[in-house]
């Protein structure tokens, strides 16, 4: 299966600005939808994508964003306050799809299989109960799953043009110098995907019709301890980087002057536990697919921290 033009919601987003790399890679066409005109041309200046400015809540406006587009993705990703919207959203893309005969792709995350009850996590896991974020990710990938949509679920992400992930911000911390904050235990080994690994597959995974419909666990480059990131960012740094591990009351007393930590904390129970993901189900579908080891990955992305840090100060 070929598309010909894809509108990807929530474009300047880093799963969205990532997918429109990957699609660009294999001659696609690329519109990126997101709310503010000025923030998509800033974020596509120098790739040859379309722009379209329009807010994934006004459904009529998001609905003319994405006319003559044979695949609309849905990348939204809100913020703390807004985290109930998430179904909301999804609607407006399914009938915004739905109103120009597009297909669906939804990149969405593993929370909605949360509280975790068993590890490596697979499609099979139970989805049910949980905190609200969990269950807002449920709602919006369920509405747009009845719609046809492939729905993917990714790891934690970190990598270039991330601004905010469990990981990321332990690597923000490290390259300002700053201790390594790391939510759960320092040796609790999970699993995370490197952005640009997941939207290839991701682009990978809309050839094949048989994944329209249907759930898919995308893989990240296997277990990982906040000790072995510590490590890792040191080599690199050429500097002893330390760590500490923040558990739920650390977390409570941080968020008193954080309030976009508030919300998190509700997560917080679950990232104490060990995490990997059985892939295999996707592997069957686009064969093996190849991820960035840790080093190198953590690598590009201290590189790209360096860069928007110097930047800042300037």
């Amino acid at each position: 299966m070929r598309f010909e033009r894809v509108a990807i919601v929530g474009a300047t987003g880093p799963t969205g600005s990532h997918l429109a790399d990957a699609l660009l890679q294999k001659s696609m066409r690329v519109r990126a939808v997101s709310r503010r005109e000025a923030g998509l041309r800033a974020a596509f200046a120098g790739r040859d994508v379309e722009i379209a400015a329009a807010d994934a809540l006004d459904e009529a406006a998001l609905t003319h964003a994405v006319q003559g587009c044979d695949l609309v993705v849905d990348c939204v990703g809100l913020p703390p306050a807004a985290m109930d919207r998430h179904a909301v959203v999804a609607r407006h893309v399914a009938r915004a799809a739905r109103a120009t005969g597009a297909r669906l792709l939804h990149v969405s995350s593993y929370w909605a299989y949360l509280p975790l009850v068993r590890s490596p996590l697979n499609e099979d896991h139970p989805r049910q109960d949980g905190s609200p974020w969990m269950q807002y990710r449920r709602q919006a990938e369920d509405v747009l799953l009845d719609a046809g949509a492939a729905v993917l679920h990714l790891p934690d992400f970190y990598g270039p043009r991330v601004h905010t992930s469990t990981l990321q911000n332990a690597l923000a911390d490290a390259v300002a110098g700053r201790t390594m904050n790391w939510i759960g235990g320092a040796d609790v080994a999970r699993e995370y995907v490197f952005v640009p690994d997941a939207m290839r597959i991701a682009a990978a995974v809309v050839a094949h019709d048989e994944a329209f419909g249907a759930r898919w666990i995308l893989p990240g480059a296997g277990p990982l301890t906040g000790r072995d990131v510590a490590g890792t960012v040191g080599e690199l740094l050429g500097r002893p980087v330390k760590l500490r591990a923040a558990g739920p009351w650390l977390l409570r007393l941080v968020s008193l002057f954080q309030k976009d930590l508030r919300g998190f904390l509700q997560m917080v129970p679950d990232y104490g536990k060990p995490l990997a993901f059985d892939a295999a189900r996707l592997r069957a579908l686009v064969g093996e697919v190849a991820t960035t080891d840790y080093r190198t990955g953590i690598t590009r992305t201290v590189e790209w921290l360096r860069r928007q840090q110097q930047a800042a100060a300037s």
